[in-house]
This record gives structure tokens, C-alpha cells and sequence, in this order.
């Protein structure tokens, strides 16, 4: 390899490793309850959080979007209510970039009882098992749009009796390489390209 080309090969591995570094991710969701919601955006499992979508019509799939940043664990909350009858939780999540990843290892994330916890009685207490209502598509609420089709309706407690619920999912920051770490490697990379360099003039 010529050294212009070794020192072009170099810069462009930098500029990659920086714009990685620099990127946020993105979490879009979205989710249908009945019969409401609120979303909050937490770095603590026992903390509520910053909210960030919210939706009162069960009739209808709400769209919400949040930016994370690089290399800071979250955890995604959901506090839903029922206004009598039957309730139940429906979404699909997903994530920029490869910056983050969800409890299932993935991108993509759908309601579930495996990647998700609940409770009644807040984001502070203690979380269980979650009550599977069926996959979207499942009476009385119907297929609901915008909504990925394996997701399932899901509920804590009781879901004809239970009607507030409180819903986590852990959203895990990838390892990405440090500001400085990627200084290093550019140097190294320059260092062996100025020494190529003088061998070649002698």
C-alpha cells in the first residue's frame, strides 16, 4: 500500500470512529392502551423519569420519539390506565443506530411477558410477571395499525380488575470507543505512516 494511500485509509478510519462515537440513538415507539398512557425515558428502574409521549384514545396507535445518549444505560417506564372493562398494553419499539440495544439483545423490541416487568403500585416497588392478553389482533380491541403484529397485549395484575399499571424494559448502551482511545489510534496509524514514509525517502 502507497503511504498516500495508507494515510487516506487512516484518516477515513478516524473520521468513522468519530462519527460513531458522536451519534445518538434514536427510540421510536409505538404503542396503543386502553385506555391511556404516559412514556417516560429513566436511567434508574426505581425512578420515574422524564416523560415523552403520552395518549388517552384506546382506538388509536400513538407514535412517540426520543433521543438517547451515547454510551448511558435507560430504562424505558410505562404507566397505563383503564377506565373500566378490560385492559391492556400494546407496542413495538425500535432503535437507531447500533448504539443501543433492548433486553432481548435487538433493535426491535415488541410488547411481551419475557423482556418486560410490571407492577400496580409504581416504578419504586418491586416488579413481576406480566399477564399475556394475546397477540395483536385479539378481541375486543381488533388488529391496531402502525403496531408490528407479533407484538401481545399485555397487563399486571388483574386485567379486568387492576386498572392502573406500571410497565420497565432495559435499554442497554453498546461499548463504543472513547474520545480518546480513537486519538490514540489516529496517531498510531499517522505514526506508521510518517515512518513508511522516511524509509522510503532514504
Amino acid at each position: 500500500m502507497k503511504v498516500t494511500s495508507f494515510a487516506r485509509y487512516a484518516i477515513a478510519t478516524i473520521a468513522s470512529a468519530l462519527t460513531l462515537n458522536a451519534s445518538a440513538t434514536v427510540l421510536t415507539t409505538h404503542a396503543s392502551v386502553d385506555n391511556g398512557y404516559a412514556m417516560y425515558l429513566s436511567t434508574s428502574d426505581s425512578v420515574t423519569g422524564t416523560s415523552f409521549g403520552n395518549g388517552a384514545d384506546w382506538t388509536t396507535s400513538y407514535t412517540n420519539n426520543v433521543t438517547l445518549a451515547q454510551g448511558t444505560n435507560y430504562y424505558l417506564h410505562v404507566y397505563a390506565f383503564d377506565l373500566g372493562g378490560i385492559a391492556g398494553f400494546l407496542g413495538d419499539f425500535s432503535l437507531s443506530g447500533t448504539g443501543h440495544k433492548f433486553a432481548n439483545g435487538s433493535t426491535f423490541l415488541t410488547t411481551d411477558t419475557t423482556n418486560w416487568k410490571g407492577n400496580n403500585t409504581g416504578f419504586n416497588g418491586a416488579y413481576g410477571v406480566l399477564q399475556d392478553l394475546g397477540p395483536d389482533g385479539v378481541n375486543p380491541w381488533g388488529d391496531r395499525s402502525l403496531i408490528n403484529n407479533s407484538a401481545h397485549w399485555i397487563w399486571a395484575g388483574d386485567a379486568n380488575n387492576n386498572d392502573y399499571a406500571y410497565f420497565t424494559t432495559k435499554i442497554s448502551a453498546n461499548n463504543v470507543p472513547e474520545p480518546g482511545s480513537v486519538a490514540l489510534l489516529g496517531l498510531g496509524l499517522a505514526g506508521v505512516a510518517l515512518s513508511r514514509r522516511r524509509k522510503q525517502g532514504r
